[in-house]
């Protein structure tokens, strides 16, 4: 496990799905950190990592790094991506 991420990095990520914006779904697995901030999670400060393949999202470090074993056991050596659903009923507000 990677403590602190570094843009280079490789870590997984986890699947995102929506009912309401399919056009946002991603699917998960490895992914290139771009970027490393800290911000404000619960009321304390945590890490937020973006990457390289799903520019402008942002990502709870301390959430991901406890699940990457599982992650990498699920997903393996496939690659992170957008998966985007544009049907109209799935991405109605």
């Amino acid at each position: 496990m990677i403590d602190t991420p570094q843009p280079g990095d490789v870590v997984y990520l986890e699947t995102e799905l929506y009912v309401s914006h399919g056009a946002d779904d991603f699917r998960g697995g490895k992914a290139t950190v771009a970027t490393v901030r800290p911000g404000a999670g619960k009321g304390a400060e945590v890490l937020f990592i973006e990457v390289v393949e799903n520019p402008g999202s942002f990502y709870n470090w301390a959430h991901l790094a406890a699940k990457q074993e599982a992650l990498a056991a699920e997903f393996g050596d496939a690659w992170a991506h957008p998966d985007p659903d544009h049907r109209p009923e799935f991405n109605e507000s």
